[in-house]
This record gives structure tokens, sequence and C-alpha cells, in this order.
């Protein structure tokens, strides 16, 4: 039995070893992916300068829509990219601006035009989709319906 003890010991030595010499290599990769938290605000600004929270807007009245981005636990340099999708599923635009943070929550704001826009020339009226992305990501962080409405 001390023959096997004496054999063990050995072994998990060098695997201790193994393991603290890979740990600097290992240090720069993320050990899981982090999952940033946001949520999404719409604020629809009349053509008296008047906001209103909601998350359908009469079109006729509608001088912009401000989109308001809270992030709950982000912390660093970033860069928010919001991608404006139509009622038709085509992307309308997309918006980036650098998002900041060292106490992990950090709030954007962007103004989307719409009077005299595209919107209410061409009559994009109906249901759209903001989605936000951080960074480089293909996947939204979070997403938010509106609707203009005619």
């Amino acid at each position: 039995m001390m023959l096997h003890a004496m054999t063990i010991v050995p072994l998990l030595l060098a695997g201790l070893l193994v393991l603290e010499s890979a740990a600097p290599a290992l240090a720069g990769q993320p050990s899981q992916q982090r999952r940033e938290s946001a949520s999404v605000e719409l604020i629809g600004v009349n053509h008296h300068g008047r906001e209103r929270r909601a998350q359908r807007f009469d079109a006729d009245r509608l001088r912009s829509l401000v989109i308001q981005v809270g992030w709950r636990t982000l912390v660093g340099i970033h860069t928010q990219r919001l991608e404006l999708i139509t009622p038709d599923g085509s992307v309308y635009q997309t918006l980036t601006q650098p998002v900041e943070s060292v106490t992990g929550t950090a709030v954007v704001e962007t103004r989307l035009p719409v009077a005299g826009t595209w919107i209410t020339q061409y009559d994009l009226h109906g249901r759209w989709t903001v989605n936000v992305y951080l960074d480089d990501a293909v996947k939204p962080v979070t997403s938010a319906g509106f609707t203009i409405a005619k």
C-alpha cells in the first residue's frame, strides 16, 4: 500500500505543476463567455418636444424616436450597435455608438428622426424591431419591438 501511495503523490504533484504552468496561457482566454444584460426603452418626441414612453406611436405626431439602452452588467469600453428593422424585415439603419462603464451600468440614447424621413415619405408603418448588439457580436444582446402607426 505504501508503494502505491508513493506512486500517486508524484503523479499528483506533476499534474499540479502542469496546470500551474498553463494558468498564464489560459488567463487571457475567458473560461466562460460573459452575457451582458441590457434593456430598451422607447421614447417618442412629438413636434412640440414633448416626450412619451411607449411602444406604439402615431407617425403624424412623431418628430423623432429616442431609443434608450440601459446596460446592467457592462464593464469597460465597448461599442453598441443598433439595427433597426422595418415592418417588412429589411434593415432600415444601423447605428453605432461607444459605450463605457466602470460601475457596470450605462445608458446610451440614440435619436432616430421620423418626421420628414423615408419612414413618413414611404409609409413605413407597422411593427418595427430594434436589435441591440455589443462590439462585434452576431447575436443581439436584446431586442425590442415598437409600432409606428399611420
